[in-house]
């Protein structure tokens, strides 16, 4: 009887977990709105009606799907910003260190299951269509991961402005994003970039972001840049 019930149990999550990777991958190359639960349970190996037993309509496996990518790498975020804060005992952490804890969960924990990077280009297409829905779950899991990084990067850089800091994590989000994007064996590559050959795996990447995004986030502010420029007489 106890085999019986752990059995199904163990069937009942395979079945959940299967239409989670399904509809990720789904959601990756349609879009959630095109995406069909048939396309899904189809790619899943499910019956259309275990999307209803599991998750009870379209935008709560939505909400599955988008928690499942992003909780481990903000997690994973959070818990390294935090071991360095620690390590810098009430003092400024290191501007790269800060970074890396910003780069290295998103490069190792957005690789699928197929190794290619779904989680990537379905968060891309989430910013780039929004809906009530995803800017909502967006919210719930990024709000207090980018006041905890914003914090630690205004008290590594004082000299700059909340929003000089602010602008300069976007950029480096993007960043990340886009590499990231370019990382995935379904894009198009740019010409002369080999992504995933010629040994540029995930540390390489990591080495490579964490190092482009301190150095710009160390550039001087543009208004001390205008007015050096300016005493110079120049434009």
């Amino acid at each position: 009887m106890r085999d019986s019930k752990v059995g199904r149990i163990e069937k009942e999550i395979d079945t959940r977990e299967r239409l989670l990777d399904a509809a990720l991958r789904v959601f990756a190359d349609r879009g959630i709105d095109a995406a069909t639960l048939r396309e899904i349970t189809e790619a899943a190996g499910a019956n259309i009606a275990s999307v209803n037993y599991y998750f009870r309509s379209k935008d709560e496996l939505t909400r599955s799907v988008l928690e499942k990518c992003l909780k481990p790498v903000n997690d994973a975020r959070l818990a390294a910003l935090q071991q360095r804060l620690a390590e810098s005992k009430g003092g400024a952490a290191a501007l790269e260190d800060i970074v890396e804890a910003l780069v290295r969960p998103m490069v190792e924990h957005s690789v699928d299951s197929r190794g290619g990077r779904a989680p990537v280009r379905l968060l891309l297409q989430v910013r780039a269509l929004p809906r009530p829905l995803t800017n909502t779950i967006l919210a719930e899991q990024f709000d207090r991961i980018h006041r905890s990084f914003l914090d630690a990067f205004a008290k590594a850089l004082p000299e700059l402005s909340p929003a000089e800091i602010a602008l300069r994590y976007d950029f480096a989000r993007g960043a990340i994003m886009q590499i990231l994007g370019d990382l995935d064996p379904a894009s198009r590559h740019l010409p002369g970039l080999t992504v995933g050959h010629s040994g540029l795996d995930d540390e390489h990447v990591i080495q490579h972001l964490t190092r482009f995004i301190s150095e710009g986030f160390r550039a001087p502010a543009l208004e001390a840049c205008a007015h050096n420029g300016a005493a110079r007489g120049r434009p």
